[in-house]
């Protein structure tokens, strides 16, 4: 495939995935979102399939459970959730809900109001850079458990124990962290299409080839010029000069062109400042990180003795991206701040 046509036929999957965000309860079919993207129904889903990995069916089916996950932090019940997501039983929709997070609807929406209304912190202020970037880096399968153990999920947790106490949750962590300086690319789409911006990164960088090029970091600065008030940059970090002009190199020699100092069009570099952030570690489905830094930032971050400042939020992805499906996602949700 063309490079033009690749770039064509995603920029009509990213309208197909905005049609389905704006009304994810729709009746949305595959006639329906075909004309969306001004294909035939046979050819739309032959190329979403090869492009995104899925079917569209699929989608619609995470899209809306996430739209539920939003709701239930929201404190929506979950008989109204459910019926509105499209099932119908609320039985129905706890089990497709526990095998896209991990946990109950009841349970979910119980941890976020336990997350809004304790505050708790350990401050960490003394760490070194070292110290906290080793926690960043660190990876594995063994590590992914861990995570899921520390979150306090249990898969046989019934609907009936909503009036018991809150599970434990992974205490919001404040670390001093230094500079980070990063490759980036800026995300234009949808939040749902985020993952084919880290792709293209990715594959533009050969990652692969590159063991210095491995640890992702989502980027999310307020910017009321656009649509939803902020911009998002898919990052990874470069960790030394090394390892970014390895890289150029190799993209230099991919293109067999004369050395040109910079990055690549569009990817660019950018030095993240250091300082104070709030750590809370997710362990669940990627979707669930909006609904997350929304009940940080509403409920815990005002009631912690500490205020927001100017830098970016961050989103580290401790999970490689080819992780076993039988591996939970580990992302640490950083919120820049200073004290009041």
């Amino acid at each position: 495939m063309k490079p033009s046509t690749e770039r064509d036929y995603r920029r009509r999957i990213a309208r197909v995935v905005e049609a389905i965000l704006v009304e994810p309860g729709a009746r949305h079919t595959l006639d329906s979102l075909a004309a969306v993207a001004h294909m035939s129904p046979y050819h739309f889903h032959r190329i979403y399939r090869a492009l995104m990995g899925e079917s569209v069916g699929d989608i619609v089916k995470r899209l809306r459970l996430a739209e539920a996950a939003q709701r239930l932090t929201d404190a929506a019940q979950v008989t109204a959730v459910a019926h509105d997501a499209g099932y119908d039983s609320p039985q129905a929709f706890a089990r497709a809900f526990r095998d896209f997070t991990g946990v109950s609807p009841s349970e979910f929406r119980t941890r976020q109001r336990h997350l809004v209304a304790n505050p708790a912190v350990s401050t960490a202020s003394a760490r070194t850079l070292r110290t906290a970037q080793a926690r960043i880096a660190q990876r594995g399968d063994g590590d992914g458990d861990g995570a899921r153990i520390h979150d306090g999920v249990d898969g046989n947790r019934d609907e009936s124990t909503e009036s018991q106490s809150p599970p434990a949750l992974p205490s919001v962590e404040v670390t001093e962290l230094a500079p980070l300086d990063v490759l980036c690319l800026r995300h234009d789409g949808p939040i749902a299409t985020i993952g084919q911006t880290f792709h293209t990164l990715m594959t533009t960088l050969r990652c692969d080839e590159n063991p210095l090029l491995q640890q992702r970091v989502g980027i999310c600065a307020r910017d009321p010029s656009m649509a939803g008030g902020f911009c998002y940059h898919a990052a990874i970090v470069a960790g030394s000069q090394a390892a970014l002009s390895s890289a150029m190199e190799r993209l230099d020699e991919a293109a067999q062109r004369p050395r040109v100092a910079g990055p690549p069009p569009g990817i660019e570099p950018l030095r993240l400042e250091g300082g104070l952030y709030a750590v809370h570690r997710l362990v669940g489905p990627y979707a669930l990180i909006s609904p997350t830094f929304r009940a940080l930032y509403s409920g815990w971050l005002p009631r912690s003795g500490y205020r927001r400042d100017q830098r970016p939020g961050l989103e580290l992805y401790r999970s490689t991206p080819d992780r076993s499906a039988q591996h939970p996602c580990v992302t640490d949700l950083l919120i820049p701040i200073c004290e009041n």
